[in-house]
């Protein structure tokens, strides 16, 4: 019961990292911008799906058949990490934000 304790308390001490991410076809220079409350999880779900051959978001998934998942990156391009004190709707809120940052930043002709 100590040790079941113990891992909830862990789970709920972890730092929460998200953040803004790029999906980039490098045939094309098209990307995919997005935001994510978890990037590990975010990221690790790509690389699953570039190793399974199962499209990672339906935007992309004409190019993604012609092309193949191999053909994309991912990229972090900003990270942050959710405050102690922070509801999930003000983290979300955070990210949106962030996005629209880039979105600005980054060339919107090359946009899925």
């Amino acid at each position: 019961m100590d040790r079941k304790k113990t891992l909830t308390n862990e789970y709920k001490q972890r730092k929460i990292i998200g953040g803004i991410y790029r999906v980039k076809n490098t045939q094309n220079g098209m990307y995919l911008l997005d935001n994510t409350t978890n990037l590990q999880a975010k990221q690790n779900a790509f690389y699953f799906m570039v190793s399974s051959g199962s499209c990672f978001h339906y935007k992309l998934k004409k190019d993604w058949e012609s092309f193949g998942g191999k053909m994309f990156i991912f990229e972090v391009l900003e990270q942050i990490e959710k405050k102690r004190e922070q509801s999930q709707d003000e983290f979300i809120a955070d990210l949106k934000m962030l996005e629209q940052f880039w979105s600005k930043k980054l060339d919107s002709s090359t946009r899925y």
